[in-house]
């Protein structure tokens, strides 16, 4: 199988599984949040599944998550164990996640605050927030080490379209020096922002928001006690 499947891939792994019963019905017996349309949407590939689902589909169908979806499966192996099979459990249910597709994952922690987009709130993130896992190919690809990746939330409008209010970012820790104007997290006098950074000598540090709408556009930080940069903005994935 392949593990890197896409949302329309993991429904028809569900699908298959499914069969012939009713979506109407097996959601309701099985708790499945958001109910039958839900169910509807994760089979078509619109909605990807969540952790929830997933834990109640493989309960309802008595099958391991890895199933239908490996990616989740490592997820909940991460916060806890997956939903144990029902005594019936089909004889062709999926076999665990071996350890060689685990060593092709990474899971990449969330921060404990959120990074704001615009006007530099910190928020505490959610106690228990699972980490979110990305292929080690990925990583390395985006030249990132995996002890160095962190995953954030944007808030704010100051950098759409590229980064969407309530957007993903994964950031590079080991990436702080070359500011070179490209989109970096960074903390200043207790806030938590993301911007494009440029070191101009004898200046200081020029911040630029990435919304062309957004004002200030531009601010420089010259001599800021409180400003240590964070790392390097890599990828970001949003809600469409």
């Amino acid at each position: 199988m392949n593990h890197e499947l896409t949302p329309e891939q993991e429904g028809a792994l569900l699908a298959s599984l499914l069969k012939d019963r009713n979506k109407a019905q097996f959601a309701r017996d099985n708790k499945v949040p958001g109910g039958a349309s839900m169910l509807s949407q994760h089979l078509s590939g619109h909605r990807p599944i969540g952790l929830k689902a997933a834990a109640a589909y493989a309960q309802g169908l008595g099958v391991p998550v890895e199933a239908f979806s490996p990616r989740l499966a490592l997820q909940i192996r991460a916060t806890g164990p997956t939903p144990p099979p029902s005594p019936n459990a089909s004889e062709t249910s999926a076999p665990e996640v071996s350890s060689s597709m685990k060593s092709e994952f990474v899971e990449v922690r969330r921060a404990d605050v959120r990074f704001s987009n615009g006007h530099g709130q910190v928020v505490l993130a959610e106690d228990g927030m699972p980490p979110l896992v990305f292929r080690s190919d990925f990583l390395r690809r985006m030249g990132v080490a995996a002890g160095d990746a962190v995953v954030v939330e944007a808030e704010g409008v100051s950098n759409e379209p590229r980064i969407p209010d309530g957007a993903v970012v994964l950031v590079n820790r080991g990436d702080r020096e070359r500011l070179n104007g490209e989109l970096f997290a960074f903390r200043c006098d207790g806030e938590l922002l993301i911007k494009r950074l440029e070191r101009i000598d004898g200046v200081g540090i020029l911040a630029t928001a990435d919304n062309p709408s957004f004002k200030p556009k531009q601010k420089i930080y010259q001599t800021a006690t409180d400003f240590e940069v964070i790392g390097r903005a890599v990828w970001t994935g949003a809600v469409l």
